[in-house]
């Protein structure tokens, strides 16, 4: 029998003792304007319904709706606002009740004080799983008692729920979606919503009402939800599965785990392990997101993790092309205008860059013209920090693009300080020397760094530069061999051949990844203050590596 056919089931023996009981009381002198009073009733944690995103301090109606509310596997405190007009200590008693047929009730009573909040404590110990309990207080002076407040209802579930993860189409290969059955059972207050995820920690403090915001919290519409997975990496994965029913008690949390060996070859410009390359743009939250990725999924890189205080990255400096640590994906780079500090943000290995604290990556401390002869640093505007640094671009690897045994080479970073353009290249996780491009003059100050890859019919990687000025697009390739390329053309910024035009007014923020739209070129893109993207494709020739020679119309 249900807690709530208990109640209605009551005797009217029964109902008589518990009239009795409250005749045996002290006398009431709620008229009496000396007498004390309660108010306030509220029980913590609040019972309800978790599925509902529900709760309420004092249900006092168990036979409306969906009955009063639950509380899961805690202890129990109830409070009252205890006061006496005349100052008085006062002494306040909570009464328990077991409202199952010939259940008891129990007196709590506190020590007298005259601090307004009166609380006992309800080990967990003492409430049946299953049980609907319900309490009330008053509180004396020792010559007045005031009356009993209302009764606060509540049903207890001390069983966790059972969670399970099945699927019949277990992918393969990276990229390739399939499938996952999400299931969650529960014999008390009843499921309630699960979150999943794909690494096996799960954080605290999630609730239903987050479906709102994660796509990885779904309602358990009777007891099961479909989801798609795409494997990031290759290997062993596993889809973990965490489920909460509606007293708020959480399962242990479960996993599928599954294999798939095969990946796809490593890509410049890719940040989740698909062989694609990928754009990052800010959105209106100023979450840095993937390019047509969900809004509810987790943010590539969370505003609040973005340098230079300012919780948004729409204002940062930011940058992705490989890595410096040898990874199949890209690392992200970030510099708050002004900022001392050059950040790296490692890939999760699934396109998320914030779930750990970025890395320092210091400033080289060493310079070199483009012939590999040591110049002064100071003497070409070079300072000992990041701070007045205007662009920055992860370039790829000066001495070629193309992959060696399936991986990538390490990454460099093109950057712009006082007017002049620089290349630094990693040894060991460090940018330990500087090359000067430019030569001794302050051009390159007006222009916006892109890379997007091999571009102009090399395996060298290529720049592209826009013109803050007037918004031409202009191509900058690397001669020479890969022991002895040669920079000469990234000398004069107004020097290269115009590709394109796209001013500043209509199109603040440009860049490119390598080829978004298949064809084998890579492409120009430029995104609003929303995110919104628009790309437009490269054209030229695909042999025998992709060579740009303009852009065809926004797709």
């Amino acid at each position: 029998m249900t807690p709530k056919a208990r109640l209605h089931a009551l005797p009217a023996a029964a109902l008589s003792l518990a009239l009795g009981l409250a005749a045996a009381a002290p006398a009431s002198a709620a008229a009496d304007p000396a007498a004390p009073t309660v108010t306030a009733p509220r029980t913590g944690p609040a019972p309800g319904f978790a599925g509902e995103d529900q709760r309420s301090d004092c249900y006092t109606d168990p036979y409306t709706g969906s009955g009063a509310g639950w509380i899961g596997l805690n202890d129990v405190t109830t409070k009252v606002t205890a006061a006496s007009p005349s100052h008085a200590q006062l002494q306040t008693t909570f009464q328990l009740w077991d409202t199952s047929y010939g259940g008891k009730r129990t007196d709590f009573p506190t020590s007298w004080s005259t601090y307004p909040e009166a609380t006992t404590h309800l080990s967990r110990d003492l409430l049946k799983d299953g049980g609907q309990y319900a309490w009330r207080a008053r509180a004396t002076d020792g010559k007045l008692t005031s009356p009993y407040t209302a009764w606060c209802y509540f049903r207890v579930d001390h069983t966790q729920p059972t969670a399970e993860v099945t699927t019949d189409e277990t992918p393969k290969k990276v990229g390739e979606e399939a499938t996952f059955t999400l299931k969650g059972t529960d014999t008390g207050s009843g499921i309630a919503c699960a979150r999943w995820q794909t690494t096996p920690v799960f954080g605290v403090g999630w609730s239903c009402a987050d479906e709102a915001t994660d796509s990885r919290v779904v309602r358990l519409t009777d007891g099961s939800a479909d989801i798609k997975v795409k494997p990031a990496t290759w290997g062993s994965q596993a889809v973990y599965l965490q489920t909460m029913d509606n007293a708020g008690n959480l399962g242990q949390a479960q996993a599928y785990y599954y294999a798939q060996p095969a990946t796809k070859p490593a890509a410049f410009g890719d940040i989740d392990a698909d062989g694609k390359p990928d754009v990052l743009v800010p959105d209106a939250a100023g979450n840095l997101r993937k390019r047509g990725a969900n809004p509810l999924d987790p943010a590539n890189a969370h505003r609040m993790a973005a340098p230079g205080g300012g919780e948004s990255w729409a204002g940062v400096q930011y940058t992705h092309r490989g890595s410096f640590r040898g990874q199949t994906v890209d690392d992200l780079l970030a510099h708050a205008p002004g900022g001392e500090y050059l950040y790296q943000f490692r890939n999760d290995g699934a396109g998320r860059f914030t779930g750990q604290a970025p890395m320092h990556i210091e400033k080289p401390t060493a310079c070199v013209d483009a012939a590999g002869s040591v110049i002064d640093c100071a003497r070409h505007g070079f300072g000992p920090d990041w701070s007045k640094v205007k662009q920055i671009a992860a370039y790829g690897s000066p001495t070629g693009d193309s992959t060696v045994g399936g991986f990538l080479p390490l990454s460099s970073l093109l950057f712009v300080e006082n007017g002049r353009l620089w290349l630094a290249k990693p040894s060991g996780m460090e940018l330990p020397t500087a090359t000067l491009l430019s030569g001794n003059n302050t051009r390159w100050g007006g222009y916006d760094l892109l890379t997007p890859g091999r571009a102009q019919g090399t395996d060298f990687p290529t720049l592209w530069a826009r013109s803050r000025a007037d918004g031409a697009i202009r191509a900058f390739s690397v001669k020479g061999t890969a022991d002895a390329p040669d920079f000469s053309a990234f000398v004069n910024p107004a020097a290269g051949p115009v590709l394109s035009t796209l001013t500043p007014a209509a199109h603040p923020r440009v860049g490119s990844d390598g080829d978004l739209t298949g064809d084998g070129l890579p492409d120009l893109w430029s995104a609003d203050a929303t995110g919104k993207v628009t790309v437009f494709p490269g054209t030229g020739t695909t042999t025998p590596h992709p060579a740009v020679t303009g852009f065809g119309p926004a797709a």
